[in-house]
């Protein structure tokens, strides 16, 4: 099966992509190919996120020479019940080494458990813990006490259009928030993520006519497929990202009681022109 992963693909192809990595695989093939899965909303609402992450993993493949490896995009399906049915198939395929997942359904626990074995590396802030040996958080532990709202509590619609001073996660820093809201400069973003620099920008831009600009989480996935990339290569990817001391982007990156130990707290705010620019604190 061909696709051009230049333009979106709607939600049928990510399906059939999804059952012929399942279903595709034979002994024969076994041994020769490796499979990193991004599991994202690419559809709906989010799909900013996805996309964002992406490129970032193409781009990390491409940089540590390593493109030979099949990624399988997975659309999250837009809930935790298609997630874990989606998760589900995804533990059947032996070829999957490594899941490398963003958004809420994608990192729930539930999906979580529903993998296994299969080590997940989680890239972002998602309202979710850490609930395997397997799942590994690049994200500070301290973030869930700093937000004041999320899109559990609020749709990011309906978060944009209050007047009080939010403090939010990954989500708050899409380029689509700063375009629901009149009163954006009142958004503080609370992340570990670093945004990307100008060269990270105009190598993300390479891959492809239809590439968004990096967003703040893409920086964050691109470590994320570099230790994926690391732990593919040795017999036991769960035991070595549990152990691994990773340098990236966003700095030192191991992992403690499943996050990133260490990690970094970064505050943001929006400019004048709904551009996300490092800030000192919170927003008043």
């Amino acid at each position: 099966m061909s696709i051009d992963y230049a333009k979106p693909l709607p939600r049928v192809a990510w399906l059939l992509l999804m059952a012929a990595g399942v279903m595709g695989c034979s002994p024969q093939r076994a041994g020769e190919i490796e499979r990193l899965v991004l599991f994202a909303p690419f559809e709906g609402r989010y799909s900013e996120v996805g996309y964002n992450a992406y490129y970032a993993v193409q781009l990390a493949l491409r940089d540590a020479g390593r493109e030979q490896i099949e990624l399988l995009a997975v659309d999250d399906g837009g809930s935790v019940e298609q997630a874990v049915e989606r998760a589900s198939a995804i533990a059947l395929d032996p070829l999957v080494k490594v899941v490398i997942s963003s958004g809420y359904p994608a990192a729930d626990e539930a999906v979580q458990a529903a993998l296994g074995d299969v080590p997940i590396l989680i890239a972002g802030q998602w309202e979710s813990q850490p609930a395997s040996p397997t799942a590994f958080m690049l994200a500070s532990a301290q973030l869930d006490t700093i937000l004041t709202t999320s899109p559990s509590t609020f749709e990011v619609i309906g978060a944009a259009r209050m007047n009080i001073p939010i403090v939010g996660g990954d989500v708050y820093a899409l380029e689509q928030f700063p375009l629901l809201s009149r009163n954006f400069q009142r958004i503080t973003v609370v992340s570990s993520a670093s945004l990307p620099d100008e060269a990270f920008q105009e190598r993300y831009r390479s891959m492809g006519l239809y590439v968004p600009e990096p967003g703040l989480l893409a920086t964050l996935t691109y470590d994320a497929t570099g230790m994926a990339l690391e732990a593919m290569a040795s017999s036991e990817p769960a035991a070595t990202l549990a152990t691994m001391r990773y340098e990236g982007l966003n700095g030192s990156i191991h992992f403690e009681d499943g996050y990133w130990a260490d990690a970094p707290i970064r505050y943001y705010g929006y400019d004048e022109n709904g551009a996300l620019i490092p800030i000192d604190g919170l927003v008043e």
